[in-house]
């Protein structure tokens, strides 16, 4: 059995339960998948009904711009933001890389860590330099800090709140500070919002409403985390109609499925969707957390997320022992020692149904009793 951290340049992400089933040559369905923070509860069946009314439409090209869907988006998002505002793209991969298209070559990008990869490949992929600024063992968001590492030639700063890998919640006046600071440098600050709606706090954290007063700011989301969704790979972005209209004009044509407008549109206006999924979660997260917590040799870190994270404090297993073991039990786990700025002391998991937490739980209870 390895127990190193294979340190990639780049890596695979969290839910690669194809790589995974044909590593360990476990069925797809036989897999309990705890990596991917995806909502367990799957789609909403709106959504789900959504797609079978609309399959015909497959045979059509997508709507280059669905004015209608974006007034949608807007809508749900509220906080005054408008249909203009609103910018589609194919997951939050694509906004993610196309904000860095507008930049100029050799830009340098800020990038407090650990967090997405992407980040730091759509800056290289346009010839731009990361420039990594670590983040405390907290993972909490040291503001004078992050101001100092902004230097000449820095033209993005990246940050996702709530923060991933950890859970944390930034409030929205210490990101404002810093939206207004780079705004002063003429600097995009590209804030990804994916897990905001797992919060209770979401309303009052959410940067969406800003990009009104902001012509820097640019604010990313999908449905892939909380919609459960990520097969359709749909996401959007918020930010002033300048930015709006300027990538607009990058943006590949037909980028979006032609299911995606009518399965989203149906899974944001499913009240009784969203209101399950905020009451389940926030009750499994709980009782995961405490379950992981009272075990010897566990820190487990807050979080507002579907997600938790977990710090081996018995070094004599590591994430990546972990994982290997919990692999001969089916079980899935975000191995975090791939994050740029963590170590393999660090793990990641999906918050999932009582009955699967249990099994997780009980499951790492062995692999620490074995080490």
């Amino acid at each position: 059995m390895s127990s190193t951290c294979k340190k990639r340049r780049f890596v695979s992400h969290g839910g690669d339960i194809w790589g995974f089933s044909r590593k360990y040559n476990i069925p797809l369905e036989e897999v309990l998948e705890f990596s991917g923070p995806i909502n367990f509860l799957g789609p909403s069946p709106k959504a789900l009904e959504a797609v079978r009314q609309n399959a015909k439409l497959i045979r059509y090209y997508p709507d280059p711009n669905p004015v209608e869907f974006k007034e949608e988006i807007a809508r749900y998002v509220g906080n005054g933001v408008k249909a203009e505002n609103v910018l589609l793209g194919n997951g939050s991969i694509e906004l993610i890389y196309l904000i860095t298209e507008i930049l100029p070559r050799g830009l340098k990008a800020l990038i407090p860590v650990p967090s997405f990869s992407e980040y730091e490949k759509a800056a290289l992929r346009v010839g731009g330099e990361p420039v990594f600024v670590q983040l405390p063992a907290d993972f909490s968001l040291e503001i004078d800090k992050i101001k100092a590492a902004i230097t000449d030639g820095v033209r993005i700063l990246s940050i996702c709140n709530p923060h991933s890998p950890s859970g944390t919640l930034y409030s929205k006046d210490q990101l404002l500070e810093l939206v207004d600071f780079c705004s002063r440098k003429d600097i995009i600050f590209s804030v990804d919002e994916n897990y905001i709606e797992f919060s209770d706090q979401s309303l009052k954290n959410t940067l969406a409403g800003s990009v009104k007063d902001y012509e820097n700011l640019f604010v990313i989301r999908s449905v892939t985390k909380f919609y459960g969704m990520a097969g359709i790979r749909f996401g959007y972005a918020l930010a002033a109609v300048n930015l709006i209209d300027k990538l607009e004009t990058m943006r590949l044509p037909w980028s979006i499925n032609g299911l995606a407008c009518q399965v989203t549109t149906s899974a944001i206006n499913d009240k009784e969707f969203i209101e399950n999924t905020k009451r389940t979660i926030a009750k499994n997260r709980e009782a995961l957390a405490k379950a992981l917590g009272e075990i010897e040799g566990l820190h487990v870190y807050p979080s507002v997320t579907n997600f938790l994270l977990v710090k081996i404090q018995n070094r004599k297993l590591t994430s990546t022992m972990l994982k290997e073991l919990l692999a001969k039990e089916h079980i899935l786990i975000r191995d975090c020692c791939t994050f740029m700025g963590m170590d393999d002391s660090y793990f990641r998991v999906t918050v999932r149904s009582s009955k699967d937490n249990q099994q997780l739980v009980e499951s790492i209870k062995r692999a620490l009793t074995i080490h």
